[in-house]
């Protein structure tokens, strides 16, 4: 505060009739968590008498209002805005949904000359609520200001240097300095030393709403020190006319999408009127500058000032282009802004790089696909563009992948990688008792080819055969190939498809009777069963027959189905093996349609059998 004023004469009339009251007014919440009361010369409050909302709530002048800057919150209340204040008992919080004056209900948040440190986690709140578009509006003092006694009390210019200070650095790109203080020849002054630029900023604080400034006047105050290489953004408003000093009166910068502004002394926002006892208070917020000040930034930090906004353009690459995996694009970007304000710049590259560069910046698409590179350039006021270019990234290798249905086979089958314009060529084979009824190509039926090949290569492409029964057909089943040496049930890939041998291997000893290289040993109640259908039916079916080694009869018989397994028909009678040489049995089955075959050893015994050449003629 001060220990005198000089009066100074008005130069600016202000009037709050410009602009009309918004239908969902934005709201603006006065700090009252850090004892901002307390001493005898201050009572930084709009509304002692009720908070968080002011009472009345519908006041006809400041004065029903009780608090030392209870006619700043008037005259933004009259401005249309709704106001708030913080309570003693209140929580410094964002993106708290049970505080319901959480920071993000808000668009600015004034901490009026505070004497108590914010907390880590309040610091960061406060951070973050102006990183996310909020606007802050840090009121100041001279060191040593110190009113509240209570644990932990100190002054607002050691509150606020701790509060610009988050994770190490200071984000804010500013910090309180020693001014004049009580007692010094200096302590009061005054300043017309506005800054002259047309930045977005300067224009809505110094050539606001409600009015240009003029001259603004100080009583015990530090100053503002400006620090651009921990905050580029930063700029000064007001600048000192005090003979050999260098500070600023007055800041402002930009964090994030949100606004902060700062003043060096609260004396300026002091208008002199509360019925509080045993406070001796000083009116210089209806002094010369003083008031459009106060107004003009909180207007700017709510986001009222319309910023220009940058154009955009991509120079390079000039359209939209197309390579191949591996390979890089530069990116060149083109901005400018009508104020000449700070642009910063930032390239997001569709595929999660990122650069913050204008260019030129090279950068590699290693996986095939489509991406959108996005150029936006950010203004020091939060306003944004952005162009984009559709990157087409084609695969250094692309997959063929072939398929076969039942009845044949095509070779390479599965996933095949082809060379970017290479070119390859499948193989199409129908089984015994089929033929090539299809051979389709991304969809698109080609006919009944035996070959098919794919030529320049460029895309990922799908290549399927299908088959159907041939009427007539036979089946003849060797058993010269698979392995299986064991009794144990299993299934076994023959030539002819894949078969189920329970209580039953592929024998190749000297004792195993057979007609080539192996034949199927059977025991107990052994079964032999065909894991698929044959499509065309069966007229007959032979199959060859002996005794194993020196063991004894055996009997068995064949049982067929038409239902894939479901259930099943014994073809012919029972038959009896005497013999260790090989016999042929034949069964006459004379059933059209799919079918499938199961031989059984019946009697049940440990006596061993062997059966060879399995032999289907087509219906």
């Amino acid at each position: 505060m001060r220990a005198f004023r000089i009066l100074l004469i008005p130069i600016l009339a202000l009037s709050l009739g410009l602009g009309l009251r918004a239908q969902t007014p934005k709201k603006i919440l006065f700090d009252h968590t850090r004892h901002e009361e307390a001493g005898t010369s201050a009572e930084w409050v709009i509304c002692s008498a009720s908070e968080p909302n002011p009472s009345p709530a519908a006041p006809a002048s400041e004065a029903d209002w009780n608090g030392g800057i209870s006619a700043w919150g008037f005259d933004l209340f009259k401005a249309g805005y709704a106001v708030q204040t913080l309570p003693p008992t209140g929580r410094v919080t964002y993106g708290d949904a049970t505080n319901p004056q959480d920071l993000s209900n808000y668009a600015v948040y004034v901490i009026p000359e505070p004497y108590l440190k914010f907390t880590t986690a309040e610091k960061q709140a406060i951070f973050t609520f102006v990183q996310n578009g909020g606007g802050l509006f840090m009121v100041g003092n001279h060191p040593g200001a110190v009113r509240y006694s209570g644990t932990g009390g100190t002054d607002a210019y050691t509150v606020f240097n701790d509060l610009v200070t988050v994770n190490g650095g200071n984000p804010y790109g500013f910090s309180f300095v020693p001014g004049h203080g009580p007692g010094d020849a200096l302590a009061n002054t005054t300043s017309t030393a506005f800054a002259l630029g047309t930045s977005p900023a300067e224009q809505a604080i110094i050539r606001g709403t409600y009015g240009s400034l003029g001259l603004m006047d100080f009583h015990s105050y530090s100053y503002l020190n400006l620090n651009p290489a921990q905050n580029p953004n930063v700029q000064e408003i007001l600048h000192t006319q005090v003979s050999g000093d260098t500070g600023s009166f007055i800041v402002t910068c930009t964090v994030g999408a949100g606004r902060v502004v700062a003043i060096s002394d609260s004396a300026p926002a002091d208008d002199g009127t509360t019925s509080t006892s045993g406070k001796a208070l000083h009116n210089s917020y209806t002094l010369n500058s003083n008031r459009a000040f106060f107004l003009n930034a909180t207007t700017y930090l709510a986001g009222a000032a319309s910023a220009p906004v940058p154009v955009v353009g991509i120079v390079s690459p000039a359209s939209n282009p197309t390579i191949t995996a591996g390979g890089a694009v530069t990116f060149q970007g083109s901005a400018s802004i009508s104020d000449g304000s700070t642009l910063s710049y930032g390239w997001a590259f569709g595929d999660g790089g990122t650069a913050a560069a204008l260019g030129p910046v090279s950068h590699a698409y290693p996986t095939a696909g489509t991406y959108t590179a996005t150029f936006t350039a950010t203004s020091n006021q939060g306003q944004a563009a952005s162009a984009t270019r559709t990157i087409t990234v084609n695969a250094a290798s692309f997959t063929l992948t072939a398929s076969a249905g039942t009845g044949g086979a095509i070779s390479p089958a599965g996933a095949v990688s082809v060379a970017n314009g290479g070119s390859q060529t499948f193989t199409i084979s129908p089984a015994a008792g089929y033929v090539i009824s299809s051979v389709t190509v991304d969809g698109v039926n080609q006919g009944a080819l035996g070959t098919y090949t794919f030529s320049n290569v460029t895309a990922n492409h799908t290549i399927a055969a299908a088959f159907t029964a041939s009427a007539g057909s036979s089946l003849t089943e060797s058993f010269n190939t698979g392995t299986k040496g064991a009794y144990a049930i299993g299934t076994v890939a023959l030539a002819t498809g894949t078969w189920t041998l329970d209580d039953a291997l592929l024998g190749n000893t000297t004792s195993d009777r057979k007609a080539g290289a192996q034949s199927v040993r059977v025991r107990n109640s052994g079964k032999v069963t065909m894991g698929f259908t044959f499509p065309t039916g069966a007229k007959t079916v032979s199959l060859k027959h002996a005794k194993y080694g020196t063991d004894g009869n055996s009997t068995w018989g064949l049982w067929y189905s038409t239902n894939g397994g479901a259930t099943w028909t014994q073809a012919g009678s029972t038959v009896t093996t005497s013999s260790t040489t090989l016999a042929t049995a034949t069964f006459t089955v004379n059933v059209a349609g799919g079918i499938r075959f199961e031989v059984r050893k019946t009697d049940g015994s440990a006596n061993r059998m062997n059966f060879d050449d399995f032999q289907i003629v087509g219906y």
